[in-house]
């Protein structure tokens, strides 16, 4: 398996993806309503898709 597959690669991809999302929520919050609300929005979809994919960050998939 090679190091950008791995599951701790996987799960800091989503974490920084997560924080810049919300980074992101914080700098538009008042001049760019649509932006906050999208990156919002992205947030709660990484969640869930990790949520929905714990097998992806325990390390207990194939790659082919």
């Amino acid at each position: 398996m090679s190091g950008t597959n791995s599951p701790e690669a996987v799960k800091k991809l989503l974490e920084n993806m997560q924080s810049d999302l919300r980074a992101l929520s914080l700098e538009c919050k008042k001049k760019f309503p649509p932006v906050k609300e999208a990156a919002e929005s992205g947030i709660i979809k990484v969640k869930t898709i990790a949520a929905r994919n714990t097998e992806i960050l325990a390390g207990n998939f194939l790659l082919k």
